[in-house]
């Protein structure tokens, strides 16, 4: 077997130490690997100074992020850290300052251009905080487009502080994104069973990752009048999200289908959401129920099916998700887990947003939504 046909191994810890990280990260090099994809939970605390000087000595390319919850085959973990050892060379670049107005993303991704394979699959990793999100993404597809497939994820805390998140050579990295090219093929599904509940309504004013207004009124108070009636139950000054979980947004696109967008906290009458919402847009309020998000999960993981040779499957799973799902989540990655192969391991994420090409029309970044990715054996074509 050479050595991209070597299986991806995957090594689990659930102590959330940095000395139970580094055992994986010695058992993977030892395992030969020739990159590494490390995922880690939120809650193991880690800090650049625990992790930077091991994560800069590594010989080998390294790539991933801190995330509310990991998954490792069929389990989630709130605790712990998984490191999946790749039997091929992965290409890591990063853009920076992703929250900064002033920047232009274009020349960098256009200079990354010429360094990435065509074909290449794009492991897109970004920290789910930052307020540009959206607007890295529409560079990216503008230079890259549909000669690559793109697969990722917003790393971060549900505590939303913003904090380094993005796993690299380099150590831990904040508001930044994380391009990772790999040789191998991807696979994709996606699906969120969300549907349309109220609206139309038309964003009327909005910058970044904020909604000021909605039909012209303060965005809070259209929003709760929506909520609080349908769910008889009223927000509090710190019961926010735990309401909204059961109400995002869905954002409108010409192919009819929606882009749901999560409304993280109240900034007074404003609402801030994960990933850009753009003033002069449609937009709904959705609502879901449990068996309709498990019946998504299980068309995800039938997209993402394919007859080339399996390497590892990539989840990439909204955190809130599971909050909605509660002790259902488990079902949702049994859905995934089950529909791989025997013996091709799961590595995943619970996710601040997901990252995938919706159909060779755009770069997407979801909320809410499910985004499996099979990578295969299949070199790419160059």
């Amino acid at each position: 077997m050479s050595d991209t046909q070597a299986a991806a191994q995957l090594f689990v810890e659930t102590s959330g130490s940095s000395d139970g990280l580094f055992t994986l990260l010695d058992l993977a090099l030892n395992a030969g690997a020739k990159s590494l994809l490390v995922l880690a939970a939120d809650a193991n605390g880690f800090t650049p100074a625990q992790l930077d000087a091991r994560l800069q000595a590594l010989p080998i390319p390294v790539f991933g992020g801190i995330f509310p919850e990991i998954i490792a085959d069929g389990q989630s973990l709130k605790l712990g850290s998984l490191v999946c050892a790749l039997p091929i060379t992965a290409q890591v670049h990063h853009i920076e300052r992703l929250s900064d107005a002033d920047v232009d993303y274009f020349p960098a991704t256009e200079a990354l251009e010429a360094q990435i394979p065509a074909g290449s699959t794009l492991i897109t990793l970004v920290d789910g905080l930052s307020k540009r999100i959206a607007s890295l993404l529409e560079n990216l597809y503008e230079v890259f487009g549909s000669r690559y497939r793109y697969l990722g994820g917003g790393a971060g805390s549900l505590s939303f502080e913003q904090k380094p998140c993005i796993i690299s050579n380099q150590g831990l990295m904040m508001d930044c994104a994380q391009l990772t090219a790999l040789s191998a093929p991807v696979s994709i599904g996606i699906d969120h069973g969300w549907d349309k509940f109220a609206g139309p309504f038309f964003v009327t004013g909005a910058y970044d990752n904020t909604i000021t207004t909605i039909d012209y009124k303060p965005a809070f108070e259209v929003y709760r009048e929506v909520v609080e009636a349908d769910s008889g139950q009223q927000f509090t000054t710190n019961n926010f999200f735990d309401l909204a979980k059961a109400y995002p947004f869905g954002l409108d696109r010409l192919s009819g289908n929606v882009v749901v967008r999560d409304p993280l906290f109240r900034d007074d009458n404003k609402l801030v959401c994960v990933g850009e919402v753009p003033a002069n847009h449609i937009i709904y309020i959705l609502k879901g129920e449990a068996d309709s998000l498990l019946e998504a999960s299980q068309r995800c993981a039938q997209r993402a099916q394919t007859d080339a040779p399996p390497l590892l499957g990539l989840l990439f799973d909204c955190i809130s998700r599971t909050l909605f799902l509660e002790e259902r989540f488990t079902e949702e990655v049994n859905n995934i887990h089950s529909a791989l192969p025997n013996g091709v391991p799961l590595a995943g994420a619970l996710s601040l947003g997901e990252i995938a090409d919706a159909g060779n029309t755009c770069l997407e970044f979801f909320n809410k939504t499910a985004v499996l990715g099979i990578l295969t054996h299949e070199e790419s074509a160059a």
